[in-house]
């Protein structure tokens, strides 16, 4: 049972759009005879009766509100946005075909209990299926008692001729029954009103409405949870009524516009019929019915060719699946990428690449190659296979390891799993939109990091070469085993004259500061930054110069100051922060590290010291930086010297929201 109470919320999703749908058109088609209205209500009923249809582009599905890729994924005949086995999923996951509303609605649903038998989900499913079992017994036990209570106050009626009963116990008329269905109409009718009354009721009968109606009532009882199905059931009512009476207004004369409209006026007044039995309907929405009456006139040719042309293409357009994009690999697929973004990585991983970090990929028709600016390239045979990108299965990939970017967003969602000979599904590749991402999978299919990436070259390749980035390349190479630092006279004028009215003094430097102090900043972070470093030759204070404001950089008495830098965007917030080692303590020397973050304007030092020697930052070849153990050498002065790394220390990476070393040991050993 509970199965088919998920079947039957699939089916009310799709026709509750169905439904506004026709609501709108219905609104398009205002002026127009309400047959043609009447008609398109038969669609809502399809969507409601029927869980499969058929798909073309021409549907309403295909506009861009909707996205229902995740609930085709069943097949292209049904759209199911609640999945059968939700109740046995570990994170319960819906669609609405709204990807606005999907994580709205995934975020309030009950989160998994992996301590009980019976998950949450599964409670609210049962819930769920017992409140809709007790609603259709409630309207089923209506439909009974007032079909009893009305066939007890007509079995006084008198026959009037063939199905016509005419009765004293009844102010309005309306039709009885199902296989011989009875007209029945009060006493005191006039001659010439008993003929246009009894027109009506007799074309409700020649177009079957009775049934129509009994149907429409029973689906109303199954949906009855379902506010836009009322909706639905009450519009469809009126334009069956009005159609009716268009019908008897364009067999007689217009003069009969007025006396039609006071006996529905009198009807109204003394109606005593239940509005919602299944077995029996009379005059209802009689305000609506008199103003379509007195505004009525037989319509011409082209407004009959308009409406019907309209009802057509709403009736295909509400009837249709959206159709489904072949999964045939395109040849865009193929070409050289270029690495753009980390988006997610594994618990595990310690090291998360920056923007800057270059790394390139290229996929052709039978292998993956990825490679670095360094030349070092690893190529992979594989074949691809494309499949749609499940938003749960998607989900499960991830695990419970970090940050999941979501998915919900993208209208076009589609993989390509990359098997190699190995038969693994080492890479995925996720299409998005206008987006690209590139998973690595470990283990038991779960998600070791995935990268966003950009084309920057279409076609089959024959060959694959890149173009490394050549100034990040000697920056890089610069870094790889020494740091020099060359102090220059640039910029220092205007730095003292910053600092000449603040009390930050220094006896050694206060006799000629202009002549003791420099600017030593590398040509790299010159070139790359709005950053300025100086430095004092005697006392080695150091200093940063950033918008304007000036900052001191660590520790200097009895030290070299600032020993080391480089540049870095580590927590991925679109700004470098410039990394740095500086040294201190004439007893004791010490070299730690810090960096500088221009988000929040504040110098941050990390809590491991090395004793007795002193430490270099450096990039390596991962695009990030590392800490190595260094050697000064041809010291000329505090400002003008080389350092030459030793031995490796820890990386610097951003994890769980923070910048810090890969070492657990809080000091080096002296």
């Amino acid at each position: 049972m509970e199965m088919l109470f998920l079947k039957i919320l699939n089916m009310s999703i799709t026709a509750g759009y169905v439904i506004l749908a026709v609501l709108i058109i219905r609104l398009l088609l205002k002026r127009f005879p309400k047959k043609y209205s009447y008609f398109l209500w038969s669609v809502v009923l399809f969507r409601l009766v029927c869980p499969v249809s058929f798909s073309s582009i021409f549907s309403i599905f295909q506009l861009r509100l909707f996205d229902m890729t995740t609930a085709q994924r069943e097949g292209q005949r049904a759209l199911n946005y609640i999945p059968m086995e939700l109740g046995n999923m570990e994170s319960a996951n819906i669609t609405t075909g709204i990807p606005i509303m999907n994580s709205m609605i995934n975020e309030t649903l009950p989160e998994p209990n992996l301590q009980s038998s019976v998950s949450p989900m599964e409670k609210w499913i049962l819930i769920g299926t017992i409140l809709w079992c007790i609603g259709i017994a409630v309207l089923l036990a209506y439909s009974v008692i007032t079909y009893i209570r009305l066939n007890r106050r007509v079995a006084t009626a008198i026959r009037l001729k063939d199905n016509i009963f005419e009765s004293d116990k009844i102010r309005s008329p309306f039709i009885f029954g199902i296989f011989r269905p009875r007209i029945f109409i009060p006493f005191g009718l006039s001659e010439r009103e008993q003929d246009y009354i009894l027109r009506h009721e007799e074309y409700h009968l020649k177009r079957k409405d009775h049934l129509i109606k009994l149907i429409s009532f029973g689906v109303l009882i199954v949906y009855w949870f379902n506010p836009l199905v009322w909706i639905a059931f009450a519009m469809m009512s009126k334009d069956m009524e009005m159609s009716c009476d268009e019908k008897v207004l364009s067999e007689t004369s217009e003069d009969l516009k007025r006396e039609y409209s006071n006996s529905l006026l009198s009807f109204a007044a003394n109606r005593r019929i239940p509005v919602a039995s299944p077995l029996a309907f009379g005059e209802s929405s009689i305000k609506e019915r008199i103003k379509n009456v007195l505004r009525f006139k037989k319509p011409g040719k082209g407004v009959t060719v308009t409406a019907i042309a309209i009802c057509a293409l709403a009736a295909a357009a509400c009837a249709a699946n959206p159709a489904k994009e072949s999964t045939d690999i395109p040849e865009e697929l193929y070409g050289i990428y270029s690495f753009e973004k980390r988006l997610y990585s594994h618990g595990f991983i310690q090291y998360i690449p920056n923007e800057s970090y270059k790394e390139y990929y290229a996929f052709t028709e039978d292998s993956f190659v990825i490679a670095n600016e360094s030349g070092d390239r690893h190529e992979i045979p594989v074949s691809y296979e494309k499949t749609e990108l499940d938003e749960q299965i998607y989900k499960d990939l991830i695990g419970d390891y970090g940050y999941i970017p979501g998915i919900s967003k993208y209208k076009k969602r589609y993989q390509y799993k990359l098997t190699s000979e190995s038969g693994e599904d080492d890479y995925r590749l996720f299409f998005l939109d206008d987006e690209v991402w590139l998973a690595k999978l470990f283990g038991n299919n779960e998600i070791w990091y995935i990268n966003k990436i950009k084309k920057l070259r279409d076609g089959l390749l024959t060959e694959f070469k890149l173009e490394a980035d050549k100034q990040q390349a000697e920056d890089n190479r610069e870094y790889d085993e020494e740091f020099s630092m060359i102090g220059t006279k640039e910029g220092v004028e205007e730095f003292l004259a910053l600092i000449k009215d603040s009390t930050i003094t220094y006896e050694n430097d206060s006799s000629n500061s202009i002549s003791l102090c420099y600017n030593i900043t590398p040509e790299n972070i010159k070139k790359r930054s709005g950053y300025s470093v100086f430095k004092f030759d005697i006392s080695c204070a150091s200093f940063l110069l950033y918008d304007g404001e000036v900052y001191p950089m660590g520790e200097w008495f009895g030290g070299w100051g600032v020993t080391s830098m480089a540049l870095c965007d580590m927590n991925g917030d679109g700004l470098k922060e410039l990394y740095f080692t500086f040294s201190f303590g004439s007893g004791l020397h010490r070299s730690q590290v810090a960096y500088f973050d221009p988000k929040i304007k504040q110098v941050i030092t990390f809590e491991y010291a090395q004793f007795s020697e002193d430490m270099i930052v450096t990039n390596n070849q991962n695009g990030g930086l590392s800490l190595y153990t260094a050697d000064i050498s041809n010291m000329k002065s505090p400002v003008d010297f080389e350092m030459r790394k030793d031995k490796f220390i820890s990386d610097i990476v951003y994890k769980n929201g923070e910048i810090t070393l890969t070492t657990k040991a809080k000091y080096g050993s002296p």
